[in-house]
């Protein structure tokens, strides 16, 4: 990486607010204010897990996004500590009580376990709302990367690797934000991004 991890997070982030403030200024009024560190020590306790710094960062930017209007990362709204604890606590609970036995095996697109239809070190980070979730992966398969961006959906087998990190993921889309790869389209009357989670 070209900076620390802070400093990346924070001036990609300002970087997409300034893309936001001018080509969709009434999302910026969704995301919520930042975490403090002890909140955020408290949600890895909980979770059990020791959570990449880009994702404290951001946490730390914003809490999480009021869910409304669009989803601030490709149709994706972000979740907050309180939805990322509610998501894993729901998630755990299903593949406990063995929801999940039936299912279809897992289909890698990239080093993702298949060990279970949902891994307990999945932690979603971002929502489409309808069950499919973008989730920071700590538990790749080998040749993986710790802190990898993973898709996540609640009726399809597929799991694939979208990016080796936040930083990395949030760097492409931005790329593509501006060059005009992804953009704003009205679709069914709504506006949206023209690609779902930002994953090709």
């Amino acid at each position: 990486m070209l900076f620390g991890s802070e400093f990346k997070i924070k001036q990609l982030w300002n970087r997409y607010e300034k893309w936001l403030k001018i080509n969709c200024p009434e999302v910026l009024n969704t995301l919520k204010s930042g975490a403090d560190k002890k909140a955020i020590s408290e949600l890895e306790e909980e979770l059990g897990v020791k959570l990449p710094k880009g994702l404290k960062d951001l946490l730390s930017i914003h809490d999480g996004q009021v869910d409304e209007g669009i989803g601030v990362i490709g149709n994706y709204y972000l979740l907050s500590l309180e939805d990322i604890l509610y998501t894993r606590s729901t998630m755990k609970e299903l593949l406990d009580n063995g929801d999940f036995e039936d299912f279809e095996p897992v289909e890698a697109i990239g080093p993702v376990k298949r060990d279970f239809w949902w891994n307990p070190k999945w932690i979603s980070i971002a929502t489409n709302g309808f069950g499919d979730d973008i989730c920071i992966d700590l538990d790749p398969d080998s040749g993986g990367n710790v802190g990898q961006i993973i898709t996540f959906w609640h009726d399809w087998e597929e799991r694939r690797v979208i990016s080796r990190s936040l930083e990395e993921w949030f760097e492409d889309a931005l790329v593509k934000l501006e060059n005009g790869t992804y953009k704003l389209i009205v679709s069914q009357g709504e506006l949206m991004f023209n690609n779902d989670g930002f994953a090709e």
